[in-house]
């Protein structure tokens, strides 16, 4: 079995950034002397993660990432990023299509195109369909949300490039407990996750790394301060095994 430094370092390169563009608002401010007004743009940024499933092609990230829950806006311009060895280049793939939108899932596929670096490559990790039980060891790897510093979006809404501090964070754990909501079966886990690692990988720890999971949301627990959140958890990539076989994307031996 991979020791944990070595098994981190192979899952990181598969992980991405997942960064949505949106225009929110448009300025004209009127120009002096007989000058055509100006106009502003303002634009709003969301942040999340994902994992890539099939070498330079497909990522899997969680719905909620692209616009809060509810439809992906098709005004915005999604991004990938890798950030290699959690070195100081950042590595930008443009999103060409959303091929898999399981809201009701919180689940999303992105097909992504050729990085602007023509030979930076996003390497895929391996995805499980079989149940894990309690006291399996896990990782998890994602992207806390940037602080951003600067951006340049050109005439179109197209990112053409950014000042913000990107680096991957990971965490080991294990299933703590599992059970189904309805007909989904859920995970919990022992760990938690920052904001902006959403849709970042669970993956079972073993000979081989393989993602059973991705990192979702919490279930709110009653205290007597009120509501607050508790155990993190993930929804099996079972639940979408026929829309990622359709992509071509088949099971790793575990």
């Amino acid at each position: 079995m991979p020791n944990l430094g070595d098994s981190i370092t192979q899952v990181r390169e598969s992980v991405v950034a997942v960064m949505g563009v949106t225009e929110a608002r448009r300025k004209s401010k009127t120009g002096k002397h007989g000058k055509k007004p100006v106009e502003t743009v303002e634009y709003k940024l969301g942040f999340g993660s994902g994992f890539c499933v099939a070498e330079d092609r497909y990522v899997i990230t969680a719905f909620h990432v692209l616009n809060d829950g509810k439809a992906p806006n098709p005004k915005t311009h999604f991004y990938v990023f890798t950030v290699p060895g959690n070195g100081e280049p950042a590595y930008h793939f443009p999103v060409t299509a959303i091929p898999v939108q399981r809201q009701d899932m919180d689940i999303a596929v992105l097909e992504i195109g050729v990085c602007e670096i023509p030979d930076v490559h996003l390497p895929a990790i391996g995805v499980t369909f079989e149940p894990f039980q309690d006291g399996q060891r896990v990782l998890t790897v994602g992207f806390p949300a940037p602080e951003v510093h600067g951006l340049n979006i050109g005439p179109q809404g197209n990112y053409l490039g950014g000042q913000f501090f990107l680096k991957s964070h990971a965490n080991e754990g294990i299933v703590a407990a599992h059970y189904d909501l309805g007909s989904l079966p859920v995970y919990e886990l022992n760990v938690t996750w920052h904001n902006g690692e959403s849709g970042g990988p669970i993956v079972a720890l073993g000979d081989t790394n393989v993602a059973f999971s991705l990192m979702q949301q919490y279930r709110n627990v009653q205290t007597p301060h009120g509501v607050v959140p508790g155990p993190r958890r993930g929804l099996a990539l079972s639940s979408v095994e026929a829309d990622l076989v359709g992509l071509g994307i088949s099971p790793a031996a575990v």
